[in-house]
């Protein structure tokens, strides 16, 4: 189904991209945010405004649920639900997708010429930025809460028949520079340095697209605050253009007939499931006795561009269009973050179970030199033997990557600020292809979005008289 969403998206046939999203989206099962924000975002390109808000509107009503708690906090199916994996859990999204959410309904809301609910998104978008680093510690701090709590308990259940200790097991792996280069390779992620909030800085989660955009919008509608596009110069060094919108609003100029250009180009980077096998030569208690050792961890695809080169051309002058935001990147710091707290679960769910299987192992091969030893019935040998197989059947059956993640959002976004030139027509070009704009007099803001080669650009228009 995933794969049909991204083929329809990428190709430009946004309508055939809605209806399976949306009938899962109305099922508001645990996965019901990331149904809604696809759904949301096949309608927005589509250009069903009406209906892309009101699934936008119904993603936020989530967002809201979740803001007081983590969703590792609130109740998953079944007992123990972090023992099985994070797909037990409901999808809350990264801060990105609460961003963009609010992002793009302001940009409909702009383009209808509702200023004033526009500025309660933009508004909505800042503080979402703001709250990113809480957000996400708040997050990690919820995960590692519920595994201790899961993973005693399971050990528990079992009888404490696993040895040793889970957290000194969990580290010891981590640290193996074997199982390190493997994480590393495939999915990019060093155990060590990446996904660590600490040493994280704004420009590594700072949504500068967002950002220029409300910076823009205030600065269009007269107000005055600074802060935005300051911001963004910051975060852009080298880029012209917010360097000129940041210098011109300090210094009190008021743009007139002015045309910023937005392209959000090609498709950010989507989960993969990637299965290995914990390294046993670790964890010397287990012997021989581990049926199954599988792990399952999310890798990162990432999907090609719209266009290789674009450019606008605005009366006689051509302008090439500079990168903004690099989505690829906030979206990887995202999984960083995310990966941090899911190696550390997958290794430590993988282990308890491994400990169970050889608990059991160890009882059944007890039971039997008993047997040997003094005779007697065999019941307590295929008891224990059942046990083992049944606990690495549901550790095969239970172990899955979240491959959950709001696929629609775009790759990077380029940008550009051009005259508007007399007759209101500006060409922008991406590679080869032409997308025609007639705009009106006064400032204008123009967001274009090509998700593939061959998708069919999908232009939007904001007008703020002067």
């Amino acid at each position: 189904m995933l794969d049909d969403y991204e083929t329809n998206i990428k190709t430009g046939n946004y309508a055939d991209a809605i209806p399976e999203v949306t009938e899962l989206a109305a099922k508001q099962d645990d996965s019901q945010q990331l149904w809604r924000l696809m759904s949301a975002a096949a309608n927005y390109m589509a250009g069903n405004k009406e209906e892309a808000i009101s699934q936008f509107d119904a993603a936020e009503d989530v967002f809201r649920k979740n803001d007081t708690t983590s969703v590792f906090s609130q109740g998953a199916s079944g007992a123990l639900a972090m023992m099985t994996n994070d797909r037990a859990f409901p999808y809350d999204g990264g801060g990105q997708d609460r961003i963009f959410t609010c992002l793009y309904r302001s940009i409909d809301f702009m383009s209808q010429g509702n200023a004033d609910s526009a500025r309660v998104e933009l508004n909505r978008a800042s503080q979402y930025q703001a709250n990113w680093l809480y957000d996400r510690r708040r997050d990690v701090d919820a995960a590692a809460k519920k595994l201790r709590e899961d993973a005693d308990a399971y050990v528990k259940k079992q009888g404490n028949r696993h040895e040793g200790n889970q957290s000194q097991q969990t580290a010891s792996v981590l640290r193996d520079a074997s199982f390190a280069s493997q994480i590393r390779e495939k999915c990019d992620f060093d155990t060590v340095r990446n996904g660590n909030l600490d040493f994280l800085a704004p420009k590594d989660f700072m949504n500068v697209y967002a950002t220029h955009v409300c910076g823009i919008f205030r600065w269009l509608n007269g107000d005055s605050d600074l802060n935005y596009l300051k911001s963004v110069s910051a975060l852009t060094p080298g880029n012209v253009v917010t360097a000129r919108d940041y210098g011109e609003l300090n210094r009190g100029v008021r743009p007139s007939d002015q045309v910023w250009i937005y392209v959000e180009d090609g498709l950010c980077p989507c989960r993969e499931e990637w299965r290995l096998d914990l390294p046993l030569g670790l964890l010397p208690f287990v012997g021989n006795y581990v049926i199954y050792a599988g792990m399952a961890l999310p890798y990162l695809r990432y999907r090609d561009a719209g266009a290789g080169i674009w450019s606008v051309q605005s009366g006689q002058s051509v302008t090439q269009m500079a990168e903004l935001a690099n989505v690829d990147r906030l979206v990887k710091v995202e999984y960083d973050v995310y990966m941090r707290g899911a190696l550390t679960r997958e290794i430590t769910r993988t282990i308890v179970k491994v400990g169970a299987q050889a608990a059991f192992g160890v009882a059944a091969d007890a039971a039997l030199r008993r047997h040997e030893k003094k005779g007697g019935g065999m019941g307590d040998y295929w008891s224990l033997k059942a046990a083992q197989i049944g606990v690495a059947t549901w550790a095969a059956t239970t172990t899955a990557a979240d491959l959950r993640s709001w696929t629609a959002l775009p790759k990077t976004v380029k940008m550009a600020r051009v005259d508007r030139p007399a007759d209101g027509k500006i060409v922008v070009m991406a590679d080869g292809q032409r997308i025609e704009i007639n705009v009106p007099h006064g400032n204008s803001m123009v967001f274009i979005r090509k998700p593939g080669a061959a998708a069919i650009p999908v232009v939007k228009m904001a007008v703020f008289p002067q």
